[in-house]
């Protein structure tokens, strides 16, 4: 891929997909580069949050929308990070 398009992916990651699993499902993205697209996203999806419960949306959209966007970022970056063999988890103690 070439480094603009994804420069302009990371800028509005909702713009380019309509969904998180659908950065899972592109073929031409390599695995970090799905990672920070999904990262981009949750964190814009947080700030909508934010923006939303302070009611400074503007626009009447509920937070559910984003709500679900949010949980399935979370779940598609669990999936990549397990794909790669990174948990983002501490090594479990085997008690020898």
């Amino acid at each position: 891929m070439h480094p603009n398009r994804f420069s302009r992916m990371l800028g509005d990651v909702s713009r380019e997909f309509d969904r998180p699993r659908d950065i899972l499902d592109s073929h031409d993205l390599l695995p970090d580069q799905k990672i920070k697209l999904l990262k981009e996203w949750e964190i814009d999806l947080r700030e909508l949050q934010v923006a939303s419960e302070e009611n400074m949306t503007g626009d009447g959209s509920s937070g559910t929308t984003a709500e679900e966007l949010l949980r399935e970022c979370r779940l598609s970056l669990a999936r990549l990070r397990a794909t790669d063999g990174d948990t983002g988890a501490a090594p479990a103690s085997r008690g020898t």
